[in-house]
């Protein structure tokens, strides 16, 4: 069996290009066995097959070329375990970045899955929902009584409070508000609290966890926060006519967002939505 390889042989059986390998002779990561000094040509022996394989792998996991010379050099050095410690949390790292993403993108798919199926729906619907976590930031003045303006500066008040304690947060969108049951039951039409939803994965004095409980939910949809303003009698006289009463308070989720680039605005589909019982 031929042992010693010329650069092409061994770059064909170990599945990596002559350009890398003569890239690894360069950095010192992977020397020739030996090199013709008459014609230059570059030999690998076969077992150097098994370094190649083990850059192959530590690449795979992410480890830079550096890096990778550091492990290969010296099992012995007492820095490696932490280089290796080091890399595990980096990925259980990245995880939770793609996890959040994935669940971010399975809410947007979601949103524009009910836009398409409610848009033009403005029934009172009631649907069994699960406990949900949500996150609130303390307005000074109510969000019903905003300008379209005044919302788009305390949205830039929330976004700095956020990006201030967490400055690698990715994601800001869809933000809602909570009505306390009292303001609700007395249709005062008052939230002083933008609704995070999602967990955002961040951290902040100003920002406090909110637990919803499961049970019925009576649901409306509408297409933006005047038409909200409108909708809120409505919606509570449904309430009424169906005979049930709120039992928490009342949430203005905004489940998708798709402002035009002609339009230059935002443009929301909200749910309307409130946790209820049978009046007693």
């Amino acid at each position: 069996m031929k042992t010693i390889l010329r650069i092409g042989e061994f770059s064909k059986l170990n599945n990596i290009s002559i350009r890398t390998l003569r890239f690894y002779d360069k950095i010192g990561l992977l020397r020739p066995y030996q090199i013709d000094e008459e014609t230059n040509y570059r030999y690998y022996h076969l077992k150097q097959s098994s370094i190649v394989d083990a850059i192959q792998y530590l690449r795979q996991l992410d480890f830079s070329l550096e890096d990778i010379k550091k492990i290969l050099s010296d099992k012995r050095d007492p820095h490696l375990h932490q280089l290796i410690e080091n890399r595990y949390r980096e990925l259980l790292q990245e995880k939770e970045a793609l996890e959040h993403r994935i669940a971010e993108i399975d809410a947007f798919r979601r949103g524009a899955l009910l836009y398409t199926e409610h848009q033009s729906n403005q029934e009172l619907a009631i649907v069994t929902m699960p406990e949900r976590l949500i996150w609130t930031f303390e307005l000074s003045q109510n969000i019903y009584q905003m300008t379209s303006e005044e919302y788009e500066i305390y949205l830039r008040y929330l976004k700095q409070e956020i990006f201030s304690h967490n400055p690698f947060y990715e994601h800001f969108g869809k933000i809602g508000s909570l009505m306390q049951n009292k303001q609700f039951r007395q249709q005062h039409w008052l939230s002083t609290q933008f609704v995070l939803f999602h967990n955002p994965y961040f951290q902040s004095p100003h920002i406090q966890k909110v637990t919803l409980a499961a049970g019925q939910y009576a649901i409306s949809y509408c297409h933006s926060f005047e038409e909200e303003i409108s909708r809120l009698p409505l919606f509570f006289q449904a309430l009424e006519a169906k005979g049930l009463e709120p039992t928490g308070p009342y949430i203005c989720e905004v489940i998708h967002e798709q402002p035009n680039l002609l339009e230059q605005q935002r443009d929301m589909f909200i749910k309307m939505q409130v946790a209820v019982q049978e009046k007693k």
